[in-house]
């Protein structure tokens, strides 16, 4: 699936880079690949080649992962054919439901590129070097961002009101700050003596003086602001049930853990009111929805791949290597043709 960073548009271009595709030799006359009867030439490939070669020079990034035995510009060829079949398939919905690509996105995706690489003069000079120009970049920019729009309009359809209110209800976990404070020590006696004199206005000065955890003693035995969906996934869970179980300013019996007792105050918990969260409910189901549409589209939409750049994955949208198991002919492309 096209990466979910594609839908920042200030690192649109730089992710780009990540679909970078050797050259191609040219007098090719089959396509590289054709999807719902329209055809990705191989000149589209050549074409894009110069311009994903660019931009990987400025990001470093690699420019896909060859296979056993396979070249680099076998495992280029295969990872920007994949990105280019499923901008077909967003082509195709964008023409159907008018999405167009925002052209401030566009504008900031190259203001990026300038940045990355010492302002727009030097842009336009590395550019002219690889004999490249702007108008080719802006292109690319345009086409790249549509996967955004696309997946926008794909959220503003499925994403509802209710199913927004829906996810924040069945899950308050992961809209809950908390904050946790703790003095760890060695034994049960050290541990009850501390939370006989442990208050709220004394904790952090007792978790600098005793406690033995240097990552957080320094802070007052405070662990930081967290969610509370991190927090249980990422503490004991004998720690995590001992901490829930106070209310804000309340501190714990000593707690035993693999790492010792613990002494714990729950400094704050909060549930973040549904309108702070709305956006980032929104942002997060549209990524699904738009990844759920493009699994499924991958899977129903005639797809044929030209042997000469691999085969096609309907589950993965991948373009993977030919190998000797392949159900493609010696000289005709792979076929996958949905229900």
């Amino acid at each position: 699936m096209i990466p979910r960073s594609l839908r920042s548009p200030a690192l649109a271009l730089a992710l780009a880079s990540a679909l970078a595709l050797a050259a191609c030799g040219g007098g090719a006359q089959a396509p590289a690949a054709r999807v719902e009867g329209s055809s990705v030439t191989v000149e589209r490939l050549n074409a894009d080649a110069a311009m994903f070669g660019f931009l990987t020079g400025i990001s470093g990034a690699p420019c896909g992962q060859p296979a056993p035995g396979e070249s680099q510009e076998s495992a280029c060829n295969r990872l920007t054919l994949a990105n280019l079949i499923q901008e077909e398939l967003v082509k195709a919905y964008a023409a159907e439901h008018d999405v167009r690509t925002d052209p401030q996105a566009v504008s900031d995706a190259i203001a990026a590129v300038e940045q990355a690489v010492g302002g727009a003069d030097e842009l336009d000079r590395r550019l002219a070097e690889a004999d490249l120009t702007r108008e080719e970049l802006v292109a690319l920019a345009e086409r790249l961002l549509l996967f955004e729009a696309v997946r926008a309009a794909i959220g503003a359809e499925t994403v509802t009101d209710e199913r927004v209110r829906e996810i924040y209800e069945q899950d308050p976990a992961s809209f809950t700050t908390l904050e946790v404070a703790h003095i760890l020590v060695e034994d049960r006696a050290e541990a009850e003596a501390i939370a006989a004199r442990a208050t709220p206005r004394n904790f952090a000065d007792l978790a600098a003086e005793r406690s033995q955890d240097p990552g957080s003693a320094a802070n007052g035995g405070s662990l930081g602001p967290m969610m509370e969906s991190a927090f249980v996934a990422g503490f004991d869970p004998t720690f995590v049930q001992a901490a829930l179980a106070l209310r804000p300013g309340e501190i714990s019996e000593p707690v035993r853990t693999g790492f010792g007792w613990h002494v714990i105050e729950l400094i704050s918990r909060e549930l973040v009111p549904l309108e702070a969260v709305r956006d980032q409910i929104v942002e997060q189901e549209s990524g699904r929805a738009f990844s759920d549409w493009m699994h499924e589209r991958l899977r129903e939409a005639e797809i044929t791949v030209n042997p000469r750049f691999g085969r096609f994955d309907p589950e993965t949208g991948e373009v993977l290597p030919v190998r000797s198991t392949s159900t493609a002919g010696p000289t005709g492309p792979t076929s996958v043709t949905g229900p």
